[in-house]
């Protein structure tokens, strides 16, 4: 079974996640908080096997978490979800260390998928930010 902690700061999008999640027998959300700082507190006393991370939060951003994660966390999996589809911003996650990036505007089932990949160690992005990714580096 696969722990997912979620960090969103809205709180419906945060339920909707829940809710999708739960869906799955496989898959149990073991916590959720609305910022970086909040996560920091409790993603150790969860012990996820996932995080799930909006890359746009208060104060601590999404890449910031993910990198202070991987410092002190190194094998935990990271899952970054985003409104922003910015080549340099994708890169610049997985850079930090989350080992996906999908959009916000994918229909449910690409989050599972997602997470699934994540979780059986694959790395993981949209199609659409996979090809924004190839036409970057395709440039002069």
């Amino acid at each position: 079974m696969g722990k997912i902690f979620i960090v969103e700061d809205h709180a419906v999008i945060r339920r909707g996640y829940i809710s999708l999640i739960k869906r799955k027998l496989d898959l149990e959300v073991c916590g959720e908080a609305a910022s970086g700082e909040d996560a920091l507190i409790t993603i150790p006393i969860c012990a996820p096997d996932l995080v799930l991370i909006d890359v746009s939060l208060p104060g601590m951003s999404g890449v910031d978490l993910v990198r202070h994660l991987k410092v002190t966390q190194p094998d935990l999996l990271m899952l970054v979800i985003s409104g922003h589809e910015e080549a340099l911003l994708v890169e610049g996650v997985l850079a930090a260390g989350a080992r996906g990036y999908i959009m916000k505007e994918q229909a449910p089932e690409v989050l599972i998928d997602a997470i699934y990949a994540v979780l059986s160690g694959k790395q993981y992005l949209s199609e659409r930010m996979h090809k924004k990714l190839q036409q970057k580096e395709n440039l002069p």
